[in-house]
């Protein structure tokens, strides 16, 4: 795309066509239809249908140049203490953390945090299921979701529900918590 405005220069003049290539130029477009079809182009305040060209001449039509965008600076906006290499936040991205390390081949290994602090408590977001995730000791992908039904949060229509009912007697989530 091209920067500065889009549209002629005050100082250019209207650009006429000749004679017989506005007639063609009417043709092809269908400019001087007959009475039974719809006509051309808008009405105008005087109530007829004028054809309008596609060219844009300053004392016809306003320029469509729009205004510059008006971003919020950020860190990446600086024009000092901004090095070459931090200028795109695509270079500040960092490989995932290790979540696991193993301390010798065959073994089992423990949990670290982002810190590099091991885990003794149970990880906030892991899948939990029969057995409490399966019987293994590494989470399993994904932030988890375990569905609790509480009939006193729900609305009229879910609390009269007898499929609802039904359905928690067979939730096995239920027992485990």
């Amino acid at each position: 795309m091209t920067a500065g405005k889009k549209i002629a220069s005050a100082a250019v003049n209207n650009r006429k066509q000749t004679p017989l290539m506005s007639w063609l130029r009417d043709k092809l477009l269908a400019i001087g239809r007959r009475p039974d079809q719809a006509p051309p182009g808008l009405p105008g305040p005087d109530g007829k249908f004028v054809f309008n060209y596609q060219n844009r001449y300053p004392n016809t039509q306003a320029s469509r140049s729009p205004d510059p965008p008006a971003l919020p600076g950020g860190v990446h906006h600086k024009l000092a203490d901004n090095y070459y290499l931090t200028r795109d936040a695509r270079h500040s991205v960092q490989p995932p953390p290790e979540l696991y390390k193993s301390q010798e081949e065959g073994s089992i290994g423990v949990f670290t945090d982002l810190n590099n602090q091991p885990i003794d408590k149970p990880i906030l977001g892991v899948n939990k299921g029969p057995s409490q995730n399966f019987g293994l000791k590494a989470p399993t992908p994904g932030f988890g979701f375990e569905w609790n039904r509480s009939v006193t949060e729900e609305q009229p229509s879910q609390k009269n529900d007898k499929h609802l009912a039904f359905a928690q007697k067979f939730d096995k989530y239920l027992k485990l918590h």
